[in-house]
């Protein structure tokens, strides 16, 4: 997790250097949500089920290899943009006093999750030994813990 952490903070530093202030980004994703909402509910969720569906055939017949790869970069992409939206959520908390969690993340963090637990289910599918536990328990805390210091931090400041 600290990999992807340090890859969505790179891509804010990058972002700042860029001349982008958070207002604007927050803008432009609180837009693009609202506008795509059902696009990206209905894309996202056919997608995971055409995942889930793909590995339970490829894994029936033995044919492990594309779509073993297709779920591990899936499963490695969704854990690095669960990041990003973390650090982007307190980055706008404590600039702008807005959570993206509550205003129009929930959209995207729940595409988001059924993805990761789709290429859970996935690599499960292909690999019975593969470690998932402590990936998914940590991932699916991380928004909890994301509004606790929200909260704490409204509390206090």
């Amino acid at each position: 997790m600290g990999r992807y952490f340090l890859i969505a903070g790179c891509a804010v530093v990058a972002f700042h250097f860029g001349g982008l202030t958070s207002g604007e980004v927050l803008a432009w994703v609180a837009g693009y949500l609202a506008g795509n909402r059902v696009a990206l509910l209905a894309s996202g969720l056919l997608g995971v089920l055409g995942l889930c569906s793909g590995s339970l055939l490829f894994g029936g017949i033995g044919f492990f290899n594309i779509l073993y790869v297709v779920a591990k970069g899936i499963y490695e992409l969704v854990q690095l943009l669960l990041c990003a939206m973390a650090l982007g959520a307190m980055i706008f908390w404590f600039d702008l006093g807005a959570n993206l969690w509550l205003e129009g993340g929930g959209t995207l963090a729940i595409i988001l999750y059924a993805w990761l637990y789709g290429a859970a289910f996935s690599l499960r599918v292909f690999d019975f030994n593969y470690p998932l536990k402590d990936v998914l328990f940590s991932y699916t805390v991380l928004p909890f813990v994301c509004l606790a210091v929200i909260w704490v931090s409204g509390l206090i400041l």
